[in-house]
């Protein structure tokens, strides 16, 4: 590089116009961005959930309206108490027992016989923002209020 290069690199400002302008267009992009992704979450409260296994619903239960069953998870296949509900759902692979508190209106997975057993450790799932999935047994517990039509949800 010669003198007169080096002389004139050390003339210039640290930043041109259009660095500036590009570092704004990027802080705005963010800022929206942070603004989509957390002021949009529904929060409002659950009104029931839904049981998926391998993408097909195999049990609902609505908290005013009570429990729809399938064919994989049967009347049988509950027991209620006076608090809430526990769902025993019969996977190819194993067992997920998953408990409905009725009064508190939250829904937990207790027990699973998976690798990992993720799902366990979720937390509940006491607003429509929420899911709980266990990817071994391919379940998946799911706001009833949830809008399937919506083009940007990931199934």
């Amino acid at each position: 590089m010669s003198l007169k290069k080096v002389e004139q690199v050390k003339a210039d400002k640290g930043f041109k116009i259009w660095d500036l302008i590009i570092y704004g267009v990027i802080a705005v992009t963010v800022a929206v961005l942070f603004i989509v992704i957390f002021a949009t979450k529904d929060e409002s409260p659950l009104t029931g959930v839904r049981v998926f296994v391998e993408g097909q619903a195999v049990f609902e239960y609505g908290f005013d309206g009570g429990a729809v069953y399938s064919d994989t998870v049967t009347a049988e296949n509950v027991k209620e108490d006076d608090n809430g509900l526990t769902v025993t759902v019969n996977v190819a692979d194993g067992v997920n027992v998953i408990y409905i508190n009725k009064s508190a209106k939250t829904v937990k997975v207790t027990e699973a016989d998976c690798n990992g057993k993720q799902c366990v450790y979720f937390p509940a799932i006491d607003d429509n923002n929420k899911i709980i999935y266990c990817n071994p047994h391919r379940l998946r517990i799911e706001p009833l209020s949830r809008d399937y039509d919506d083009p940007n949800l990931i199934m």
